[in-house]
């Protein structure tokens, strides 16, 4: 009788360890795999759209290369060559006005105007104010037309994409990339922005709540987003091996609970 109470209780005991296991390897790759694992509620947006136009318009720098799409309106509401020539057309691409090499753009009425190094806000007060002399109180709204962000790395997909006119945060470019695989570091994402002649760096914690209102949260035209690797792709690894882990401890398990009952 004292024999099979310690049979029962070293099973037992065996499938407690088991079970804690498996518990143990099934919750680990979930929770690498997370997105933003603290609050519900961040404080600090109040407009998330509104922010996030401002945000590419009044940080953008202008240079050469660029397209930019633009449109007038005038409070006399006579047609204008900005809005005449846009008649049957859909597709922005087919509206740009090109940024030459020396960061000159050439515009109807007023000619070549500089607008390198100027944000996109910037820009169109300059604009405006040419205009001035020939359209009576005129509004100028000014797009990127050739906006791209690339995303690398760790990624489903990766690749260059286009986002003509449409703000873009660092979630919605991974999803463009059919987002990060199971061996990507959710924790250090790397962007790589150039601007104003000057290259700079940011990691990034995607798990962190804070990150949506980090200046770096909305993406910039030409932006480059890197997934590194976890560790375990680092050294070769492609899968945690759980299951030859939580097999081998079993068998020790077993082993020594066999071994205690033929020593009792």
């Amino acid at each position: 009788m004292s024999y099979r109470l310690k049979y029962l209780s070293s099973r037992n005991y065996i499938i407690t360890v088991l079970a804690g296991l498996i518990l143990v390897s099934s919750c680990a790759p979930t929770k690498r795999s997370a997105y933003l694992r603290d609050a519900d509620e961040v404080e600090g947006i109040n407009d998330p759209d509104r922010l996030i136009q401002q945000s590419v318009d009044s940080l953008y720098i202008i240079k050469g290369g660029d397209e930019l799409y633009i449109t007038v309106s005038s409070s006399d509401d006579e047609p204008n060559n900005f809005s005449s020539s846009q008649v049957g057309f859909t597709n922005i691409d087919m509206l740009s006005y090109l940024v030459d090499k020396d960061g000159f753009v050439k515009l109807p009425y007023v000619g070549k105007i500089n607008v390198s190094g100027m944000t996109l806000d910037s820009a169109s007060a300059t604009v405006e104010a040419d205009l001035g002399q020939y359209i009576y109180q005129p509004v100028v709204s000014m797009k990127l037309v050739n906006a791209r962000v690339t995303v690398l790395g760790e990624v489903n997909d990766p690749g260059v994409f286009v986002v003509n006119n449409k703000p873009l945060n660092i979630y919605q470019a991974l999803g463009y990339a059919g987002d990060i695989t199971e061996y990507g570091n959710r924790e250090n994402i790397l962007i790589v922005r150039e601007g104003n002649e000057v290259i700079t760096k940011k990691y990034l914690d995607l798990t962190n709540d804070e990150i949506l209102t980090s200046e770096w949260y909305i993406l910039q035209p030409n932006d480059i987003v890197y997934v590194e690797p976890l560790g375990r792709r680092k050294w070769g690894m492609e899968t945690f091996p759980w299951d030859l882990i939580a097999s081998a401890i079993s068998t020790t398990i077993l082993i020594m609970t066999f071994m205690i009952t033929l020593t009792s």
